[in-house]
C-alpha cells in the first residue's frame, strides 16, 4: 500500500537549466522528456499520477508531539514511478531516529520495481543503508557491506492496491482488498490484508488484518490517507508542514527515571525466588493483556518457566533478518565458536548465554547500533545484548528472540525495563538472560504485552507493583 508517498516532477527544473542552451537543443530535450507520457496509460499508472505530490503529518503519542512524516512521490525524469517518504521521531533525550524510503517503478507496464532504498539510524550513530536491485539487496552500515538474494517481484499495481481498489469500486464494510510492500528487515515482499471498517463523506477507513498495534488508516476522496492510527497511542494526522514540525521544540517524551516500577516492600533473595506474583496498582483496562497475567491487576512469574513454541512463532524466530544477520560470515564463525563441540541444544544455548554474557562489556549506549557494532565493540546495553544472543541462537539453528519486560533490580528496589531472551527447545519456549549470565530465567521478570508495549511504557511513571506472593 503506498500509504500516501507523494511526487513530484523535476520537469521545471529541468526546463530552467537548459533555457540558455538554443532553441535547437531544448526542441530535442523537451521531446526526450516526454517520452514517458507516449506510454500507455494502465489503471495503476493512473492511480500513481493521482497520489503526485508532497504531504506532511504530524506524529504523536498519545497526543505528545514526538515526530513528523514526509511523503513525497510522482516521477523521475525519466518517467519512472517514484515513492519516497521520511520520518523523523524522538521519544528519549539525546537519540532522534531518521527512517527514509524510496521505492521506483518503472514507466511500462507492468511497472516492475526498480530500485528500493532504506535508511534508518539514530543521531549519534551510523545509518543503516539497504539498497535493492535485479533481485539483490546490498547492505551496508558502518563497519561493512553484504549482498543477499532477496526475493523482489514487486509491481506497481501491488503496491497502489489499495488506492486504485479505491478508484475504481465503491467498497462496502468488511470488504477486503490485498496490497503487498518490501519488508525491508526480511528483505523479502510482504503481503497485507486490508479490511473496511468505516466510510463517510468520501473517506474510507481500513484496518490492517493481524497487526499487532491495529493500524488503521483514513483513506480521503483524494486516495492519500487523512489520518494513520497505531493501536490508539501512535497517531500521524494531515497538517501542513509549521504543525508538523512542532515536536522539534518540544521536550522528550521518556526519561530514564521513567522506566522505573517501584514495589512495596522488598523482595529477599530474588534469586532464590521460584513464584512471584504481584498487584499492579494501575488500571490498564481490559484492553491490556499481560502474559501470565491472573485476571486484570495481578502478574505472575515463575523460575524457569515452559510455555509451548507454536509453528508460526518458531518460524518466525529463525529467520536470519537485517536486525539480526545469523546468515552473516562474522556471525556465523562467532556462534560456531561459542558452541565449539556441543551438539545438544539445550547445552548450546546455555553456552551461548554464557559466552555473550562474558564477550561483551556492559555499557549505556544510544539506540540505532546494529548486532554487527556491537561484535566489533563488544559492548552495548541489555538490548545489545540481547539481540546479539538472538543472532548467535539462530546462527546455530536455534529459534530465538529478543523479549522487553520489567526486572526486578535489588540496587534500585524497583522493576526497570530489561530485555532478555526467549529460545525454542523440543517445542517450548525458555528464557536466558544473558546480559546477567542466567541460563534459567528467574521469577522477577515480567514480559511486557506484545501488543500493547507502548501502552505500558506510556504509564510506567504511574506504575507501581505490590507483592501478593513469594515462593522460594
Amino acid at each position: 500500500m503506498a500509504a500516501g508517498n507523494q511526487k513530484a516532477s523535476r520537469k521545471t527544473a529541468l526546463a530552467f537549466c537548459i533555457a540558455g542552451a538554443g532553441v535547437a537543443t531544448l526542441v530535442v530535450v523537451i521531446a526526450a522528456a516526454g517520452i514517458w507520457q507516449a506510454v500507455p496509460a494502465t489503471p495503476e499508472s493512473e492511480t500513481a499520477d493521482r497520489l503526485a505530490g508532497e504531504r506532511w503529518y504530524a506524529v504523536t503519542f498519545r497526543h505528545t508531539p514526538i515526530g513528523h512524516y514526509r511523503t513525497h512521490s510522482g516521477r523521475t525524469e525519466d518517467g519512472d514511478f517514484e515513492f519516497r517518504s521520511v520520518l523523523r521521531f524522538k521519544l528519549e533525550a539525546g537519540g532522534e531516529t531518521r527512517v527514509e524510503d524510496r521505492l521506483v517503478f518503472n514507466r511500462r507496464p507492468p511497472h516492475r520495481l526498480v530500485r528500493a532504498e532504506h535508511a534508518a539510524g539514530t543521531a549519534g550513530s551510523e545509518s543503516r543503508h539497504v539498497t535493492i536491485t535485479d533481485g539483490q539487496a546490498d547492505v551496508v552500515d558502518a563497519h561493512n557491506t553484504r549482498r543477499v538474494d532477496v526475493e523482489s517481484d514487486l509491481e506497481l499495481r501491488d503496491y497502489v492496491a489499495i488506492e486504485n481498489w479505491l478508484a475504481n469500486v465503491v467498497p462496502e464494510l468488511g470488504d477486503m482488498q490485498t496490497a503487498r510492500s518490501i519488508d525491508f528487515d526480511a528483505l523479502t515482499v510482504a503481503t497485507d490484508r486490508w479490511r473496511v471498517v468505516a466510510t463517510e463523506g468520501g473517506a474510507v477507513e481500513v484496518v490492517k488484518e493481524s497487526a499487532p498495534l491495529a493500524a488503521r488508516i483514513r483513506i480521503g476522496s483524494d486516495l492519500t490517507p487523512e489520518r494513520m492510527d497505531s493501536g490508539g497511542l501512535i497517531k500521524m494526522q494531515r497538517v501542513d508542514e509549521r504543525a508538523a514540525r512542532v515536536w522539534e521544540r518540544s521536550p522528550p517524551l521518556f526519561t530514564s527515571a521513567d522506566h522505573r516500577v517501584p514495589v512495596d516492600g522488598v523482595i529477599e533473595s530474588p534469586n532464590a525466588l521460584r513464584r512471584l506474583t504481584v498487584e499492579v496498582d494501575h488500571e490498564f483496562g481490559a484492553a491490556v493483556r499481560w502474559p501470565n497475567s491472573k485476571g486484570a491487576d495481578r502478574l505472575v512469574a515463575e523460575a524457569d518457566a515452559r510455555r509451548v513454541a507454536h509453528a508460526d512463532e518458531i518460524t518466525g524466530a529463525s529467520a536470519a533478518t537485517v536486525n539480526f544477520p545469523a546468515a552473516d560470515p562474522e556471525i556465523r564463525t562467532l556462534a560456531q565458536r561459542a558452541v565449539s563441540g556441543l551438539e545438544d541444544s539445550t547445552e548450546m544455548a546455555d553456552s551461548l548465554a554464557m559466552f555473550v554474557h562474558s564477550h561483551l562489556s556492559y555499557r549505556d549506549t544510544a539506540g540505532g547500533r546494529t548486532v554487527l557494532d556491537t561484535v566489533r565493540d563488544r559492548s552495548g546495553d541489555c538490548t545489545e545484548f540481547a539481540d546479539l544472543y538472538t543472532t548467535l541462537a539462530r546462527a546455530v539453528g536455534l529459534p530465538s528472540r529478543t523479549v522487553i519486560g520489567l526486572a526486578y533490580q535489588s540496587q534500585v528496589k524497583a522493576f526497570a525495563l530489561h530485555a532478555w531472551n526467549e529460545v525454542a527447545i523440543d517445542g517450548h519456549w525458555r528464557g536466558l538472560d544473558p546480559t546477567w549470565g542466567q541460563t534459567r530465567l528467574g521469577a522477577t521478570h515480567f514480559a511486557l504485552p506484545t501488543d500493547d508495549a507502548l501502552a505500558v511504557i506510556a504509564d510506567l511513571p504511574h506504575l507501581s507493583f505490590r507483592v501478593v506472593e513469594t515462593q522460594y
